[in-house]
């Protein structure tokens, strides 16, 4: 069971930090290296050398939609994750 609620607790906060990430991402690339990024299409985004444009437009729309894409996924996994420990909880309780 220990398992179950390790895995149903990363697919509940994984997401909710890679979306944090992404946002971070394009925050730095944004301001820190003044790359344009916008769901449009790809500009490019010269860092040290480095054309980063695909990667930029990718974490663009990951940071923009990303509540709709993971959403589903970590209400889900977090209530299951919520289910499991309630039951885990129950089965550990002393009888009476």
């Amino acid at each position: 069971m220990r398992l179950v609620r390790r895995i149903l607790a990363t697919l509940t906060i994984g997401p909710v930090v890679l979306w944090l990430l992404s946002i971070a991402f394009v925050i730095l690339l944004g301001f820190g290296f003044d790359c344009e990024i916008h769901e449009g299409f790809t500009n490019p985004c010269v860092v040290l050398g480095r054309d980063l444009g695909e990667t930029a437009y990718t974490m663009g729309i990951l940071a923009a939609w990303g509540p709709l894409i993971f959403g589903p996924v970590t209400m889900g996994a977090g209530l299951l994750w919520a289910i499991a420990v309630m039951i885990d909880r129950y089965r550990s309780r002393p009888r009476r």
